[in-house]
């Protein structure tokens, strides 16, 4: 019930236009987690950014997001974490951690959020995506070898436990240094979200003197 709700609540995001979130306040913009997650990299600020294939804003707020995540310091360390909500859509999850593998996020990344989105295309399996890939020059069995490795295998499961830690019930949604969640819509806008994450690796490398 209360994945549903936050996701109805995602819906109501506006495509276009900003506010800005300059005073952050905890429990409003930005959650407290009350068991710290354990992050990949202690010596430095992880930033996580949850998505799924299948979600309309997390296609939009993506050309928000690695624009910025392209931009931060050497101290900060931002991974994007694949989400399936059930194991029928493990195929997107693994397909993610394939590209990644092979070196080919960029373009396959970006063409399967499009094709699935904007094209509303349907891929009920991971060969249905393979074709697809094929179709647009990447090798049809080096990607599916990729998809069915046991490295794969372990990424997808490590995903799956991470946005589990996390409680993640909606996205897009962020996380940081392993303490904070928060989402746009939780602060009511893409851009602001991104301002409560600067705000939060401050207060992370602050903390941190």
């Amino acid at each position: 019930m209360l994945r549903r709700i936050l996701l109805s609540a995602c819906l109501l995001l506006p495509v276009v236009g900003y506010a800005s979130a300059e005073n952050p306040v905890a429990g409003q913009d930005y959650t407290v987690l009350k068991t710290p997650v354990q992050t990949q990299e202690p010596k430095k600020i992880e930033v996580l950014t949850f998505f799924a294939y299948t979600c309309p804003h997390c296609y939009t707020y993506e050309k928000d997001v690695l624009p910025w995540s392209e931009k931060l310091p050497d101290d900060v360390v931002f991974r994007q974490i694949p989400v399936a909500w059930t194991p029928k859509s493990f195929h997107f999850t693994k397909t993610y951690y394939a590209l990644e593998a092979m070196h080919k996020l960029h373009p396959y990344h970006e063409m399967l959020f499009n094709a699935v989105i904007k094209e509303r295309k349907e891929f009920p399996d991971l060969n249905s995506i393979a074709d697809f890939f094929a179709q647009n020059g990447l090798n049809k069995e080096e990607f599916l070898k990729n998809a069915n490795s046991f490295s794969t295998k372990v990424k997808n499961d490590r995903a799956f436990k991470t946005w589990q830690a996390y409680e993640i019930d909606g996205t897009p949604a962020n996380a940081v240094n392993g303490k904070y969640i928060t989402a746009p819509h939780m602060v009511g806008t893409r851009e602001g979200a991104i301002q409560v994450m600067n705000y939060l690796i401050e207060k992370e490398r602050a903390a941190k003197k």
